[in-house]
């Protein structure tokens, strides 16, 4: 009963938690303070809001809505637990206010290292005939792209159907006109680009988001290169594919460019019979060999390794491996998981509905897993896609964070949000219809959600080099670590160079030239202590203002571990790039398992990685690791009706979402400034 109230308690949002205040004769001074430190969040200028907002409360004590927001601005300064305390002082006098207990909440979780996903739900159903437009029968398969979309593969209707991530339909595709699917069996999403296979027409299509078909690989044929029944496709770290070829009893390997390579698994001792599903992993290629109810594991070369078997199997169907955990699914025994770590196998059980009702996989042929952890199980035979997600996704408030709100161009309003699950995890894929905007209480119905791929255009990268005779005697290694990155950088991007030394230095505001680049850590003279924090710190502040993806990089040696963080704590770096999605790198060009241990506390939880320069070519994904680190920001954009005559009028802001059945919001504001 008591998750039930809460639930029914958090949908219950009251309009306006905290009321402006009237100011009493004397303290016009709080009032003032409060208008600029609202002006530097909006800014994002956050040490100077602090100071603003801190003054407002010198001088007006019990001014709730400017320690609500010194509390934001603490929180997207990196000061968690300030944050924290401002929130327990208002909580304090508003016990019932529900906006401040999500957000003690949020923050308490984010302090405590993240949210434990507990486990699965049953959340809802999606049947083939539940929307007119967008049938599909026979389901085979389903991908995910970047923006939380999910596409289901449909074997009798011979489509693609495209939902967005709330489930509700969007688009129908059928391939070209020319070339339409007879009987598409399996969908692959990799870098912007679906890849069909299509059983029938012995082809694999090559798609674009927007659903035009952009190439077309194979034909029909036992040649090299040609497919009698493809059916899944997996790709390597090189970019490299691999084809199921379930009538020629083979895998066939292809290039980056879809020209043939070489194929195995028709001849020899362990021959391969109606191969139906594949996928990589740790430079391995897991096939499924269903004919003989096993999974295959060979090397990238098509060298047999070792073969996984289940008793229990007869007829196993697809693979997929997600986060060191293998899914084949049986399509008469079930969906079964092998942790790759701990090496046991589990089925998974049968589930009841939010009816209550016991449901059973009939004839499961794939699974697939979001980007919020949700699970998809494709029943091929009840023309269905079960979904199931984390209980704690469903149980609570999702964290809606109005970052800044730009009035710059004013009547023109653009509200800056994040929306995150109680896991910490980005929401993705809420649209427009999702929001709802109140100005001065009264709902906005016209507002615009900025497009993803417009704010993912450009690309920002602060370097931030320890300026150590340790790091200059290893530039070599430094270039040839970041050839291939510069090589990928394109005229949107930019690169930020930082000297650490015993002060921070900017010597490149903006490059994307290596040679530049080299020559400045070249030329700089190597000291004896290194302020990491301080040049950190201060990388990530200029980071945050920018638009699409971004990261800090650090290059260190094994000497940067006796260098306290001492202006700014490990900790606090870490919190203001998980606020602001900031992935945290380090490039070492010396190492030790200390070393490695020492830089996790910012790697791991930013969603960076420690790369160690030791010519294992690790750094070569630096520039697409980076770029797949999207900018997930909703901004929100509409007109105001306010009389631009109500100069230094306070003008309140609340923004509400519901996505999948959860709810979020947050407040804020600004004031009518002065006509230029």
């Amino acid at each position: 009963m008591r998750p039930l109230l809460f639930i029914l308690l958090a949908f219950a949002w009251e309009a306006y938690s905290l009321d402006f205040p009237s100011f009493r004769l004397g303290e016009d001074p709080a009032r003032e303070e409060y208008k600029k430190g609202l002006t530097y969040k909006n800014l994002r200028q956050y040490g100077n809001a602090k100071d603003k907002f801190q003054r407002a409360l010198t001088l007006k004590r019990d001014f709730a809505m400017a320690r609500l927001e010194l509390s934001n601005t603490l929180a997207l300064n990196g000061e968690w637990e300030l944050a924290l305390g401002e929130l327990s002082t208002l909580s304090s006098e508003f016990k019932n206010d529900l906006l401040i207990q999500n957000k003690i909440e949020v923050l308490r979780l984010g302090i405590a290292g993240g949210n434990n996903p507990l486990e699965r739900t049953y959340f809802k159903s999606i049947g083939g005939d539940d929307f007119r437009h967008y049938r599909f029968r026979n389901p085979t398969d389903i991908a995910f792209d970047d923006e939380g979309s999910f596409y289901i593969a449909s074997f009798d209707t011979a489509n693609v159907i495209k939902f967005n991530p709330g489930g509700k339909p969007i688009a129908n595709w059928k391939g070209s006109f020319t070339k339409p699917f007879l009987k598409p069996v399996g969908i692959r999403f990799h870098k912007g680009i679906f890849y069909v296979l299509d059983f029938s027409r012995d082809e694999v299509f090559l798609i674009n988001k927007q659903g035009k078909v952009l190439s077309t690989i194979g034909s029909s044929g036992g040649a090299n290169g040609e497919f009698r029944g493809p059916t899944a496709i997996a790709f390597d770290n090189e970019d490299n594919f691999y084809v199921t070829d379930a009538g020629n009893n083979r895998i066939q390997k292809f290039n980056p460019k879809g020209e043939f390579l070489y194929a195995w698994g028709n001849n020899g001792k362990e021959t391969l019979r109606n191969p139906s599903g594949i996928d990589f992993s740790g430079e391995q290629i897991y096939v499924v060999d269903k004919d003989q109810s096993r999974i295959v594991i060979y090397d990238l070369e098509g060298n047999l390794k070792s073969i996984l078997k289940k008793n229990e199997w007869k007829k196993p169907r697809s693979i997929k491996i997600i986060e060191d955990k293998i899914y084949v699914t049986d399509e008469l025994t079930g969906i079964w998981s092998y942790a790759l770590d701990l090496g046991d196998w589990n089925r998974f059980p049968n589930f009841r509905d939010k009816k209550g009702i016991y449901r059973v996989l009939d004839r499961p042929f794939a699974v697939g897993i979001d980007d919020t952890g949700a699970f998809y199980a494709v029943d091929y035979a009840r023309h269905r896609i079960d979904m199931f997600t984390f209980k704690n996704n469903l149980s609570s408030n999702l964290d809606l964070r109005i970052e800044s709100i730009d009035t710059s161009d004013f009547p023109n309003i653009h509200i800056f949000t994040r929306l995150k699950y109680r896991t910490g995890q980005d929401v993705l894929g809420a649209d427009r219809l999702s929001f709802r905007i109140y100005e001065n209480q009264n709902m906005t119905p016209l507002f615009s959600l900025l497009p993803k791929d417009k704010l993912n255009e450009k690309m920002n990268v602060s370097f931030v080099f320890e300026n150590s005779i340790h790091v200059k005697k290893q530039l070599a290694n430094i270039e040839d670590a970041l050839i291939p990155y510069f090589k990928q950088v394109n005229e949107w991007d930019s690169a930020k160079l930082t000297r650490a030394g015993k002060d921070s230095t900017v010597l490149l505001n903006e490059t994307k030239s290596m040679r530049d680049f080299l020559a400045k850590i070249r030329d700089s003279n190597p000291e004896e202590k290194w302020n990491l924090s301080k040049a950190g710190f201060e990388s990530l502040v200029g980071l945050s203002k920018n638009l699409g993806p971004k990261a800090l990089v650090f290059i260190v040696s094994d000497a940067s571990e006796k260098q306290i963080f001492y202006q700014f704590s490990k900790a606090r770096l870490a919190q203001y790039a998980e606020t602001h999605g900031i992935p945290i790198y380090v490039l070492a060009v010396s190492t030790n398992d200390a070393l490695e241990r020492y830089w996790k506390d910012l790697t791991q939880p930013t969603g960076g990685k420690y790369i160690f320069l030791d010519g294992s070519n690790s750094e070569r994904e630096l520039y697409s690791w980076i770029r797949s680190s999207k900018d997930n920001r909703y901004i929100l954009s509409y007109k105001s009706e306010t009389n631009p005559e109500l100069v230094d009028r306070f003008i309140p802001i609340s923004v509400e979402v519901e996505h999948r059945g959860v709810k979020g919001k947050d407040e804020g504001g600004y004031f009518v400034a002065v006509p230029e």
